[in-house]
């Protein structure tokens, strides 16, 4: 696929949601501290402001961490009573990886269109220079792969 060398495939991953947390609170910095202390290792990222004072953060991480998470929200649950959370797993992710992402456009369109056009719904998708990241459902990850690779 163009600008698309490899793709991989990483199994039980879940979706921490987070809603309704104020801007300008600490609460971003307090749940990566804790997760760093607590041994997490968080991997696709998003933070979305809504239409007012407040913003949603969605973030993965293995199924692994599910007991360190437990206490996590616990411990968030009384400093931050506003804000509404939730865990969701059954999740994977792949990986579209290739060094041409750096000068060629249209890879991410191309990624998206063979993923759509497989039938599968995208949940989340990060990028970076050479990658691109794709959260679905873990029993189309082998679909997702397929479709990226033929």
């Amino acid at each position: 696929m163009l600008g698309v060398s490899s793709v991989s495939v990483i199994e039980d991953q879940m979706v921490l949601t987070f809603s309704d947390v104020q801007s300008g609170s600490d609460f971003v910095q307090v749940v990566f501290g804790q997760m760093a202390e607590s041994a997490v290792n968080v991997d696709m990222i998003s933070l979305i402001p809504d239409q007012s004072a407040s913003y949603s953060l969605a973030l993965t991480t293995s199924n692994q961490y599910y007991p360190q998470l437990m206490q996590l929200l616990g411990s968030l649950r009384g400093r931050f009573p506003q804000v509404k959370f939730g865990i969701s797993d059954g999740y994977a992710k792949v990986i579209a990886a290739g060094e041409e992402m750096k000068s060629q456009p249209g890879v991410a369109a191309a990624v998206i269109t063979a993923v759509r056009q497989s039938g599968v719904d995208i949940q989340m998708i990060t990028t970076s220079e050479t990658d691109i990241s794709l959260l679905v459902q873990s029993v189309h990850a082998d679909t997702v792969k397929s479709a990226l690779e033929g």
